[in-house]
């Protein structure tokens, strides 16, 4: 499944970064595992940026499925990433947590979604 990933300044907060386009290719109801092209947005290291401050919080958006429905918005907490070197396209695998416990119902959208 197909989401963006972006950082913003809190959980409510303004964007920092442009979305980068990712993939969900793991799920449980803690985190996911997730692959993006690119790690480096606007000058913020997605991932350093968030790991390192309070004030900047990863999200993770995914499209709810029809035009009428606002797109479900997660912040998330980095956990680890890595280069994925076996790829041609060397993209960046990224285990997330979420930042608090997400509904049941999005959980279950999501996992619905990406089988």
């Amino acid at each position: 499944m197909d989401g963006l990933l972006y950082l913003c300044r809190g959980v409510n907060g303004d964007r920092l970064s442009r979305p980068v386009k990712c993939s969900i290719t793991d799920l449980s109801r803690k985190g996911a595992g997730l692959i993006t092209p690119q790690i480096i947005v606007d000058n913020h290291h997605l991932f350093f940026a968030a790991l390192e401050s309070d004030q900047h919080i990863l999200h993770l958006e995914i499209e709810a499925g029809d035009d009428n429905t606002a797109p479900i918005t997660i912040p998330v907490r980095p956990l680890w990433f890595d280069r994925l070197l076996h790829d041609d396209q060397k993209p960046f695998k990224i285990g997330i947590a979420f930042f608090a416990k997400i509904s049941e119902e999005n959980y279950q959208f999501i996992k619905s979604r990406s089988r």
